[in-house]
């Protein structure tokens, strides 16, 4: 059995590994919603836009035949 001071030393190394994984994590993922939330908008309004060009297209088709 290691002795109580070199298996605080393993433990909390694991912890301070984990502690900045867990951090990166999460700066990761503040990272990716933001660039989500800035998706959001344009995806809006492109899909506004192909509904109505979807509808010309259409209508032109139908006038052509």
């Amino acid at each position: 059995m290691n002795p109580p001071q070199e298996e605080l030393n393993e433990v909390q190394s694991r912890f301070d590994s984990n502690l900045a994984k867990a951090q990166q994590l999460e700066q990761q993922i503040a990272q990716l919603q933001s660039e989500l939330k800035a998706l959001q908008q344009p995806l809006i309004e492109d899909q506004g836009a192909i509904k109505a060009l979807k509808k010309c297209v259409e209508t032109t088709v139908e006038q052509i035949a």
